[in-house]
């Protein structure tokens, strides 16, 4: 059982586990109808359950809800849930006190004091679906709290679901992978004089690799031997029918090596020639 610190509503109540002292959040038709703090309330009776973790500063869930409204909290709800069909999975917790920080935020903050993000163009082609889910997000916020925000934030409410994929739930470490693609493509281009199609499908197969090649780095402290090829003979003819594309692999290796300290192997390489390849020949025929 765990016990109201407050309800929120007639749907949506803060609650605290008496085993771990946690606060958690629980969504449910009528959950918080006729409730006050202090009364029992059983975990099966909520339809949605949210367990934030504590920010860097340890703060609680019941102080960080104080700058929050409820109806912004709702919508955030509604928000993450249709974020987590979209992406066709569970999300971090984090993401519904995150999200619903940022979009109180941007409902009151002055719009005069709104500066210009060149991430904001960025995102749509590197997370195209959380960008969708951004956009969607908006129209929601629109029709239900009245408010029209920028279209700029979409771009913004999309990092929070690129962010709460992820198992360490670091905006900074979002960034770091947005550095990190945003610094590949641009050799790619350099390297070929080309401005690359972002809309195509091998685009964005792509970039999804390079999302799993930046995870497989901080999974094993930037050690990658879990991808091993295992055929030596195919790596090579790799490298000889493909000797631009090794080239400019092995100039992506060294900026990875520059900006980031991690150690991209061999057999990483080959699969980027193979994507570089695809990427350039498809840009040829449109």
């Amino acid at each position: 059982m765990l016990t109201i610190i407050k309800p929120l509503n007639n749907n949506i109540v803060l609650a605290k586990s008496a085993d771990t002292n946690d606060e958690i959040i629980l969504f449910g038709k009528g959950i918080g109808f006729k409730k006050k703090t202090g009364d029992l309330i059983d975990l099966s009776s909520a339809e949605k359950v949210f367990h934030p973790k504590k920010n860097e500063k340890n703060i609680q869930t019941s102080k960080l809800l104080e700058d929050i409204s409820t109806e912004v909290l709702i919508v955030t709800e509604k928000i993450v849930s249709l974020g987590e069909k979209q992406l066709k999975g569970k999300l971090n917790h984090s993401i519904l006190l995150s999200l619903a920080d940022h979009i109180q935020f941007a409902i009151e903050r002055d719009k005069d004091l709104i500066e210009d993000n060149p991430l904001q163009y960025e995102v749509p082609y590197l997370y195209s679906t959380e960008y969708k889910i951004g956009k969607m997000a908006l129209e929601i916020i629109r029709e239900d709290l009245g408010i029209s925000l920028p279209e700029m934030e979409a771009s913004f409410i999309a990092l929070h679901f690129v962010n709460a994929q992820g198992d360490s739930n670091s905006m900074e470490n979002t960034m770091q992978s947005i550095k990190l693609i945003k610094n590949v493509i641009y050799i790619i281009e350099q390297f070929y004089e080309i401005e690359l199609d972002k809309t195509t499908i091998t685009y964005s197969r792509f970039v999804t690799h390079l999302r799993y090649l930046i995870a497989r780095q901080k999974m094993n402290n930037n050690n990658t031997d879990d991808v091993p090829m295992d055929d030596d003979q195919f790596s090579e003819i790799i490298r000889e029918q493909y000797m631009r594309s090794y080239a400019c692999a092995l100039l992506i290796k060294e900026m990875i090596k520059k900006e980031f300290q991690w150690q991209v192997t061999d057999d990483e390489i080959v699969y980027l020639v193979i994507y570089i390849e695809r990427l350039v020949e498809e840009n040829k025929k449109s």
